[in-house]
């Protein structure tokens, strides 16, 4: 996946002018052991840029220790310490809300993984971060949960993938065919698929219908928050409102989070593949629940337009 990415960006960004890479280069480019393993994506301008850098400091090694620290304790969270915490004859909401956090601090262990290993390799602290976990487990909105769930994907996406595809689709269209495209890198099959396209419809929906609102009421309750120097609504998080309006999103996302997670349990499935039965199935024990409230949500944002 993180290969074909590299691939991609490079023949956008190198379309309309004639300054192709040299061989040797590209091929250290898309070889590169830090990138390779567990990725993540780098741009091109930022590896050949590590020739002349001097970026890293004396704090560069311990900066790598704490992040494969960390990886570590997302590794014992997720195999360990969630399935201690609920047990198995937990609420079903309670066991859904479990394999969704095991699945997401398996990824936040691959991520501080990748992480130290950007910085082993030369790349600077601040194109070192992938994840934010209190962003993910804390969230503004579903939007603030894809942004950083991976931010160089999340950049790679936006970059090449949203932006081109906006002029011609429509906002809807390009958020729909970003989350296709995002499917496909990360190997097309009927559960990523369903997980990926819900969760492109729910963060659209989500973000217009706060936006309506933010608009219609002059309030702060946007998905994406504003600073405090630049906040121009005249009701900002401060007011009780806006924050138990924001409050009520934020686990809305943490509910939706729960529901699109639970297809990624441990079962033995894992080894073999996630059947489409297996994901019609898990949302059926669940009543489909998050789909309705999409669904829902979407009927409001209809009748505020």
């Amino acid at each position: 996946m993180t290969m074909v990415m590299k691939a991609i960006s490079v023949a956008i960004d190198t379309n309309d002018s004639n300054n192709l890479p040299d061989v040797y280069s590209y091929m250290g480019y898309m070889f590169c052991g830090v990138t390779c393993l567990f990725g993540p994506w780098v741009s091109f301008k930022d590896y050949l840029s590590l020739r002349y850098s001097s970026s890293q400091t004396r704090w560069w090694i311990i900066c790598s220790i704490g992040f494969a620290f960390l990886s570590f304790v997302f590794l014992s969270i997720s195999n360990c310490w969630t399935q201690w915490i609920f047990v198995d004859n937990s609420w079903k909401w309670l066991i859904a809300y479990r394999d969704a956090l095991s699945f997401r601090t398996s990824h936040y262990f691959v991520s501080y993984i990748a992480s130290a290993l950007l910085v082993l390799g030369g790349f600077p602290l601040s194109s070192s971060t992938i994840v934010k976990p209190l962003y993910i487990e804390f969230p503004r909105s579903l939007v603030q949960v894809v942004v950083f769930w991976n931010i160089p994907m999340h950049h790679w996406l936006k970059t090449y993938i949203f932006r081109p595809s906006i002029k011609n689709l429509g906002k809807f269209g390009a958020v729909i065919i970003t989350y296709l495209i995002s499917s496909l890198l990360h190997g097309l099959n009927f559960q990523l698929a369903a997980v990926l396209l819900s969760l492109g419809f729910y963060t659209y929906v989500e973000f217009q219908l706060r936006a309506t609102l933010a608009d219609t009421f002059d309030a702060c309750v946007t998905s994406k928050q504003c600073t405090k120097k630049k906040c121009m609504h005249k009701y900002n998080s401060h007011n009780c409102m806006v924050f138990m309006t924001n409050l009520m999103f934020s686990f809305g996302a943490i509910f939706h989070l729960a529901y699109l997670g639970l297809m990624f349990d441990t079962s033995d499935l894992q080894e073999t593949g996630y059947s489409y039965n297996h994901t019609i199935n898990k949302w059926a024990e669940l009543g489909f629940a998050s789909h309705w409230v999409a669904l829902a949500t979407y009927c409001i944002y209809l009748l505020t337009k």
